[in-house]
């Protein structure tokens, strides 16, 4: 699964759904690739590449001037890659249309992008479980390595379709911070921040609003929205998750519950 290069590097490999992943570990340096995609992560700099057959191939650069989240998958354990977006992103201001958008809560909170991912290997073959072993060790290779060179934070992806559908949850340890795509965005915007003691900040408009929940049962979901209420059941504030399954938004709520349940207990 795992061979030495040469002294300065280490690349390793792993099954997937798309073929072998492919990753060098080098002084400074990440490199991935898996099927017709690559990722290249060296001097404050992402580089992400896409190989065409008999076309010129196509590449985008982001710079890294935030954390970058090395995620797993719910349901299927998939293996992700995300990197915060500078507010001048090139790669942000396109895909905007060419417009700016103006309609961040706070000016700080920037929005994350997937650069790469992906899923494992057939789980009900034979040596599905041995392959899925495999993408883990890489896994947390590739977010060891990180952590030489770049702030990073442990997440999890949650939903099983398009991986521009999948919700973030980023982990700080004492809170969560939910990140999820709209519509015509390739890009996951702030959703809600959950902190360990029950406080919620949920979007309102262009500011932010708190609220506070005081048991996991007040995090419910409700059609497409992750509802917080009060303890006699009154909502205090719902976000809309609208891409993902009913079956991971109940898995997000009951993630969002597990931490309030944790704060809540007394030692």
């Amino acid at each position: 699964m795992a061979y030495r290069g040469d002294d300065s590097a280490d690349a390793l490999e792993a099954p997937t759904a798309e073929g072998i992943l492919r990753v060098v570990l080098g002084p400074n340096r990440l490199d991935l690739t898996a099927a017709h995609r690559s990722l290249h992560i060296a001097d404050g700099v992402a580089t992400l590449v896409e190989h065409r057959k008999k076309k010129q191939e196509r590449r985008a650069s982001i710079k890294i001037e935030g954390p970058i989240v090395v995620a797993r998958g719910f349901p299927r354990e998939a293996f992700g890659i995300w990197i915060e977006l500078p507010p001048d992103s090139p790669t942000r201001q396109a895909r905007d249309k060419k417009k700016p958008d103006t309609s961040y809560p706070v000016a700080d909170i920037r929005a994350m992008q997937r650069v790469f991912g992906v899923e494992p290997p057939d789980l009900l073959a034979g040596d599905g479980l041995a392959n899925l072993a495999k993408l883990d060790t890489v896994a947390q290779r590739v977010r060891a390595h990180l952590e030489h060179f770049a702030p990073v934070r442990r997440g999890i992806e949650i939903g099983s379709g398009h991986p521009l559908d999948k919700v973030l949850l980023a982990d700080h340890g004492d809170r969560y911070v939910v990140y999820a795509r709209r519509l015509f965005r390739d890009r996951a915007r702030y959703a809600m921040t959950i902190h360990a003691d029950g406080r919620i900040v949920v979007p309102d408009g262009k500011e932010l609003k708190e609220v506070t929940v005081t048991s996991k049962f007040g995090v419910t979901v409700r059609g497409d929205y992750v509802r917080f209420a009060d303890r006699h059941g009154t909502d205090l504030a719902r976000v809309s998750v609208p891409w993902i399954g009913p079956e991971d938004r109940d898995e997000l709520a009951r993630r969002i519950g597990q931490l309030v349940h944790r704060g809540q207990v007394v030692p």
